[in-house]
């Protein structure tokens, strides 16, 4: 039988109770399901464990997934650090820093949390080998923070549409994807000897990836300015045809206006540049 899926809610603490007590029932609970995982783990252990009595346990967790959920807000806390876009700074500059400087500061404070919390990992664990059976404590952490970066760099990938990126939202899950990958390698499963990858090298090669269409000011209508070479005339006189794309495309490639009045159309519709004309060339209205 599978477990009824609940959803799981932010807890309030009462912050006016003794938060040496709390501190206390936490350690104790993390002792408890880091050893015996969530399952095993027992209130009553867990009361002994944290050195207090199970009334004040239950004064203050209900049931042992409240308890659990509770180290679950700890980890997003810390998380929040590594995940937490909100900074303005974050976004200043141009993309390919931008990009560089999201991936070193994820990489350099979940590394930090590492070195100074040793059961930072042990309980990330301990909610991985948990998910199956109780989904919502997972979902929880993914609600709290992977969502809120993938929309804020989701948002910022969209705000520069020089990058040239067919889906921000995708692009932006592949970043953090590969960043997790590589902790995953080298924190979780302790591998990186077996597949070494300087993580550095990483940044560069990922970063790349996703500028490497990157237009400028300068750069964006060379090609229309380039001049075409002399046609030949035929025969009787008349100018050979160069060119094989109907009228109204040729007509679009005209000037640096034409191109920004394509480029407003076309992310007002939500199309990229080249897909516009296509339908335009195939008789497609656009207002």
């Amino acid at each position: 039988m599978q477990p009824k899926k609940r959803s799981v809610e932010k807890l309030n603490i009462d912050s006016t109770r003794s938060p040496d007590k709390i501190e206390a029932i936490l350690q104790g609970a993390m002792q408890e399901f880091l050893t015996h995982g969530f399952a095993a783990t027992s209130m009553d252990r867990v009361t002994a464990a944290a050195g207090v009595s199970k009334t004040t346990v239950y004064s203050y967790f209900q049931d042992k997934e409240k308890l659990f959920i509770a180290l679950i807000e700890h980890l997003i806390t810390t998380c929040g650090d590594v995940l937490n876009q909100q900074n303005p700074e974050f976004f200043q500059g141009e993309p390919k820093e931008v990009l560089a400087g999201l991936a070193n500061h994820f990489l350099n404070q979940l590394s930090q949390n590492v070195n100074d919390k040793p059961e930072f990992l042990d309980l990330i664990r301990l909610m991985i080998a948990e998910s199956g059976r109780f989904p919502m404590l997972a979902q929880h952490m993914v609600r709290n923070t992977d969502k809120n970066f993938l929309q804020i760099v989701t948002q910022y990938l969209r705000s520069h549409p020089e990058l040239q990126l067919t889906d921000p939202e995708a692009t932006t899950r592949v970043f953090l994807g590969t960043l997790v990958h590589f902790v995953m390698v080298e924190y979780m499963l302790q591998a990186g000897e077996i597949i070494p990858m300087e993580r550095q090298r990483l940044i560069d090669c990922l970063v790349n990836l996703i500028t490497g269409k990157q237009t400028t000011d300068k750069k964006k209508y060379s090609a229309i300015k380039d001049k075409s070479s002399r046609r030949k005339r035929s025969i009787s006189g008349k100018f050979e045809r160069d060119y094989t794309e109907p009228k109204q495309l040729r007509s679009l490639r005209l000037t640096d206006t034409a191109w920004e009045n394509l480029d407003a159309i076309a992310q007002k519709n939500n199309l990229t540049r080249t897909e516009l004309i296509e339908l335009f060339a195939r008789g497609v209205k656009f207002d």
